[in-house]
């Protein structure tokens, strides 16, 4: 009975420290591995690992993607408070997973996220104006995952995105922004109806214009018109008289000066000084 009390003893004994000499990192986690509490420099990767019982422990790291959303304020570089809630979306880096609970434990989160995000914060808002982080969000919200995820891989952890939910201010600030965006509103109105305007009066205007240009062209057709039939008239008057002179002959010429011939013939006839005769001086002497 004593040996069976034995065996069984030893038994129990070896099989608690079976138990408490292997150990399982989970999948998707980093292995950290303690031996009487202090740290060693090594990460084990996921899987089943031996280690000292009671002497070694091994703890998990998750290395996966995680979400981290906080709220926090700062002030903008025209002195105006902003609040801001922001998500963080991060992974710890295997190779330095020790390193990360040497420094902060398991509470990494709040030990080296959550403060360097505030610094970010601080740190860019005091770059930009309250309405400039309105106006140029994605720009400052590149800038802020740009920042933290350096300040953050000196660490070990890397920001896989950031965003920034929400941005609130003062009441005194959203009352003048919005009334700021009527004015703006108000001026882009009236700058739409003033060029409205300038178009309406140019329209009228190239109306106005080609008004003019076709009732030029009207009359300079009208007159033209007028002169063509003038020409054809004259054209027409003219091949006429044409005509009635191709008509005329030579015998129709004598004709007509036989019937208005008076009887008288002239005086001289001749050419010359030589060549002169006298009719009348002849007449008279015979």
């Amino acid at each position: 009975m004593r040996k069976l009390i034995i065996a069984c003893v030893t038994l129990a004994v070896l099989a608690i420290l079976a138990i408490n000499s292997v150990a399982t990192v989970p999948v998707g986690s980093t292995g950290i591995l303690l031996t009487m509490g202090k740290v060693e420099d090594s990460a084990l990767t996921e899987g089943l690992h031996i280690k000292l019982p009671f002497v070694q422990r091994i703890i998990s790291m998750d290395n996966r993607v995680k979400k981290l959303e906080l709220s926090t304020e700062a002030f903008s570089k025209d002195i105006q408070t902003v609040s801001a809630t922001l998500a963080v979306n991060y992974r710890l880096q295997p190779e330095k997973t020790f390193s990360i609970y040497k420094t902060a434990g398991q509470a990494y989160e709040s030990n080296l996220i959550v403060p360097a995000t505030h610094e970010v914060l601080k740190s860019v808002c005091a770059q930009y104006t309250a309405e400039e982080l309105i106006s140029k969000r994605a720009e400052s919200s590149d800038m802020m995952r740009d920042e933290l995820d350096a300040k953050l891989s000196g660490m070990g952890i890397s920001v896989t995105d950031f965003n920034i939910i929400d941005f609130d201010f003062s009441d005194e600030f959203i009352s003048a922004v919005e009334s700021k965006q009527v004015a703006e509103q108000l001026k882009k109105k009236a700058a739409t109806e003033n060029e409205t305007a300038i178009a309406q009066a140019e329209r009228e205007k190239q109306v106005a214009i080609k008004q003019s240009e076709a009732q030029a062209e009207s009359v300079r057709i009208a007159a033209q018109a007028e002169a063509d039939a003038v020409k054809l008239a004259a054209d027409a008057e003219a091949y006429r008289l044409q005509k009635i002179n191709e008509q005329l002959s030579e015998k129709t010429i004598q004709n007509t000066l036989a019937e208005r011939w008076d009887g008288k013939l002239p005086g001289v006839v001749g050419s010359g000084v030589t060549g002169i005769l006298n009719l009348n001086d002849m007449l008279e002497t015979e």
